[in-house]
């Protein structure tokens, strides 16, 4: 067998193990070493491709740590390259990059901060702290006795409760600066933060019914667009429960464990496996080289890939299905809390307002007088989200504690 040969050999093979980790990554994620396993292959499967072609063109063996070294630095600063262009404009064009959100750590499902709960799914585990972080954000968590973002004393009877997911938690800011904390130091009562990420309106609903009441004044309750599918599910009796059972809970949280760390070559990894380069490459090799040229180009002018990416608007039947489904959540509330409740809507890196309005006009047939609507889509511009996570940042939550607590003395909802 000639060199030639055998090199050819040897790029394959680095061609297959690498994609191997791209196009059967699930293969990696059901036990703790495999997990390891699969963070050892990628960079691995980077440098033997590499060392393969680098061999097979007669080149010095250190370009073959060179070549992934320098993709990866470039992957990093083309990220940072996206994420500062994109915190000044009037719309986040972001392009491939609007799916890491399927790569960042999830703070239910990580090892530090995630508790198995029977009825609830999960709720964050109980007495733990720690640092939950991503491309944009650092942030210190600290979990009280029940499970939630709040101090140990604010589940002694608040006066005001925050119900929602992850943006009510906080994610992507620091305690201090979530609109739940700020609301309630400047309006002066005891309040409790009671969201917990990806809860739709159900499971807040049950995490409520467990929390002391006996001083309660004032509920807010925070939707999200991704609460329809809890809401629907769960209110229909036809439907079998989504109780996540202990194995599935444990199962997701060793798949977390990829995204709970950095490790060599993950970001150059995205890039390849969401671009589908190993196919791409061969198919229309003209193309990838002019997106990746078109990324270079924006990176050393400055400016934003010439992508646009169409706005998110709910139609009539889109709204009216989530508002059905919130509302049957919303009864199931009422049976044991008559008070008065604020609704609010937050989405990623937008919030439109058509659910509110639907939400608005379904209040005004039931009749219902105890409840309230604050219009976030009136306060929160575009600089107000991450242009790659999607929560909104400290400045928003800013906005939406101020409008919150002008509404709650204007119409003095702590005080009916």
């Amino acid at each position: 067998m000639t060199q030639r040969q055998i090199g050819a050999i040897a790029v394959f093979s680095g061609y297959l193990l690498l994609a191997i980790t791209v196009y059967r990554w699930q293969l990696f994620t059901h036990f703790v070493w495999t997990i390891l396993l699969f963070k050892a292959l990628v960079p691995i499967a980077f440098v033997l491709f590499c060392w393969s072609v680098t061999r097979l063109l007669k080149l010095p063996f250190w370009t073959a740590l060179l070549i992934p070294l320098l993709a990866e630095l470039a992957s990093w600063f083309y990220i940072r390259h996206t994420i500062t262009v994109n915190q000044d404009t009037d719309r986040h064009e972001v392009g491939v990059l609007e799916r890491w959100i399927n790569y960042r750590d999830v703070i239910q499902f990580n090892r530090h901060f995630a508790s198995y709960s029977p009825d609830l799914g999960y709720v964050l585990r109980p007495g733990s702290e720690g640092v939950h972080s991503s491309l944009e954000y650092s942030n210190t968590f600290k979990i009280n006795s029940f499970g939630l973002r709040d101090d140990e004393g604010s589940l002694d009877n608040p006066q005001l409760v925050f119900l929602g997911d992850s943006f009510t938690m906080g994610w992507g800011v620091d305690e201090n600066q979530t609109y739940a904390d700020l609301a309630g130091r400047k309006l002066g009562v005891k309040s409790l933060n009671a969201g917990i990420s990806s809860y739709g309106t159900y499971r807040e609903m049950l995490l409520f019914s467990k929390i002391k009441r006996d001083s309660l004044k004032l509920v807010v309750l925070q939707y999200c667009d991704n609460d329809l599918e809890e809401n629907e599910a769960r209110n229909e009796p036809q439907n079998r429960p989504q109780h996540l059972t202990r194995q599935s809970f444990e199962n997701t949280a060793i798949f977390n464990r990829i995204n709970e760390t950095y490790y060599p070559m993950r970001y150059t990894y995205f890039f390849v496996r969401e671009k589908d380069l190993l196919k791409r490459i061969w198919m229309s090799p003209v193309q990838v080289f002019s997106e990746i040229g078109g990324a270079l180009s924006s990176w050393i002018k400055g400016r934003r890939l010439d992508v646009v990416t169409p706005p998110d608007i709910k139609t009539p039947a889109e709204t009216r299905l989530h508002t059905e489904y919130f509302f049957k959540s919303l009864a199931k509330i009422r049976k044991f809390y008559k008070g008065n409740i604020v609704v609010l809507q937050l989405d990623g890196r937008y919030t439109r307002p058509e659910m509110i309005r639907a939400f608005e006009a379904e209040a005004k047939r039931t009749g219902d007088g105890h409840l309230f609507f604050l219009h976030t889509d009136e306060l929160l511009q575009v600089q107000d989200y991450y242009p790659i996570d999607g929560h909104i940042k400290a400045s928003g939550h800013a906005k939406v504690s101020d409008a919150l607590v002008k509404m709650i003395g204007e119409r003095q909802l702590l005080t009916r």
